[in-house]
């Protein structure tokens, strides 16, 4: 089986979808199963087009633990088994050769395992709790290691990671993990993490064991003409590096999550009844590397990281320009990058003129693209806060310097464990207890236990996305 979809049956719309395998695409499906919405068989056969040549990753987070993935053999065809529940389409997408019985049990039980979360199945109740139902997606739906899923078995961890919000709830989860798996009782032991977790493999061992997170936060800015600004926001995310024997369980608490204040968006490894209680991250990590969270937020007290006050006049035969430039102290690198128009030549070098603060004077680097009639200037971190000026030649009066100058930064990583927005990592923890050990390129901080057997370190710095200042 290569992917799951949820459609409505009224017209056709894609609802939500697991991850697929590289032979197909999920709006393609859509399109080809939405032209049978007044006669929906329980098998359909897909066309040959819809197969594609070329592999793909997982829509999932985790990708980069997976790497490119095998492509099926395309030749075999492909077919949508169809199970229908109150204007909800369950379909799986499965190569022809596929036996049907098995991707229908799959459907059904996806079914009743809905309807025990779910007051009604419907299109509504599934745009109504889409995150709850993307989570059970995700533990249930097929993988590469898993291609039948996994809802048959109703692995017993599946209540840690989606919020259970009644005892009835708890009680059908026991009572139907007895029942599906032959067990005689049902109890929460720490012996739970041996079960089959579907993002990460069991039986992995390592010499040295590792953990190594980066939390890298990008801002986007956009100021007018007067300075005012227009646009003001971070994205950050939280990758992480792990090489950990058995099954780990992992806290991390960051100081201040409140000024995470929108658009956080979870690895699925993570326990979200543990976030919304209690704002810390518990999770059993994916082997290798992957992107635990992301966030945005919009600051409003902040200062900008750069600021530029261009003065630019336009003549016959070319033009000047001044700018003002002031970063913030943790700034180690800026380039300052501006079209001068189609018509333009170059700016003249002998006129160039850069100078600190205090008067000293200061070569930063430039280079001119000459097919993108682009001027660019580096600036190291010992060479910001200053003022730059220079001329600029082009053909004709009819030029037109783009009315944009794009800022491009990085920040210094010298202070371990702070944020742009001030967020701090203040605990990171794993069961094991042994001696810490450090790497050059993260930093170990007080909240990182020392008692774990773990290679340990946190990297956090701040750069640009689209960061630009109009004239």
């Amino acid at each position: 089986m290569d992917g799951l979809l949820l459609l409505n049956t009224t017209n056709g719309s894609l609802l939500l979808h697991s991850s697929f395998s590289s032979s197909f695409t999920p709006l393609a499906i859509t399109d080809t199963l939405s032209q049978h919405t007044q006669n929906i068989k329980p098998i359909i056969n897909l066309p040959n087009n819809l197969l594609i040549n070329h592999s793909s990753h997982s829509s999932d987070s985790d990708s980069d633990s997976s790497g490119s993935r095998d492509i099926r053999n395309i030749n075999t065809g492909a077919v949508s088994c169809n199970v229908v529940k109150h204007n909800l389409w369950l379909a799986g997408i499965a190569s022809s050769d596929c036996e049907p019985s098995i991707i229908f049990e799959f459907l059904n039980n996806f079914a009743i395992l809905l309807s025990k979360y779910l007051t009604t199945i419907n299109p509504s109740s599934i745009e109504n709790n889409y995150d709850l139902v993307i989570q059970l997606i995700h533990l249930t739906a097929p993988t590469l290691s898993n291609p039948f899923g996994s809802s048959s078995e109703l692995n017993p961890i599946i209540h840690e990671f989606i919020p259970i919000k009644s005892h009835s709830l708890a009680t059908f989860i026991s009572e139907a993990t007895v029942t599906l798996k032959g067990k005689s009782q049902y109890r929460i032991k720490p012996s739970i993490f041996n079960s089959n977790i579907p993002w990460r493999s069991t039986g992995l061992e390592y010499s040295k064991q590792e953990i190594w997170v980066d939390l890298i936060e990008s801002i986007s800015v956009i100021l007018d003409p007067e300075g005012q600004i227009l646009k003001y926001e971070v994205l950050g995310t939280i990758d992480i590096q792990s090489k950990l024997t058995g099954m780990p369980d992992i806290t991390l608490k960051l100081s201040d999550p409140s000024k995470i204040n929108k658009g956080v968006s979870f690895h699925r490894s993570i326990r979200h009844q543990k976030w919304e209680s209690e704002r810390v991250i518990s999770f059993i990590p994916p082997d290798g590397k992957f992107r635990l969270m992301s966030y945005r937020s919009t600051p409003s007290t902040l200062p900008l990281p750069v600021k530029i006050q261009p003065k630019i006049t336009i003549g016959e035969k070319g033009g000047s320009f001044e700018f003002k430039i002031a970063c913030i102290p943790s700034i180690d690198k800026l380039v300052i990058r501006w079209e001068l128009g189609k018509l333009s030549t170059g700016i003249i070098s002998e006129q160039l003129n850069c100078r600190s603060i205090d008067g000293t004077l200061i070569f930063p680097h430039w280079e001119w693209n000459q097919s993108r009639n682009q001027i660019s200037f580096f600036f190291n971190h010992d060479q910001l806060n200053c003022c730059l000026t220079g001329l600029w030649s082009h053909k004709s009066s009819e030029n037109h310097p783009n009315h944009s100058i794009q800022v491009e930064f990085d920040s210094l990583i010298k202070v371990p464990n702070l944020s742009y927005i001030g967020l701090k990592i203040d605990k990171l923890e794993i069961k094991h207890s042994h001696q810490l050990h450090n790497s050059s390129n993260h930093h170990l901080f007080a909240g990182v236990s020392s008692t774990a057997a773990v290679h340990k370190g946190v990297k956090m710095k701040f750069k640009n996305s689209k960061y630009e200042i109009r004239w």
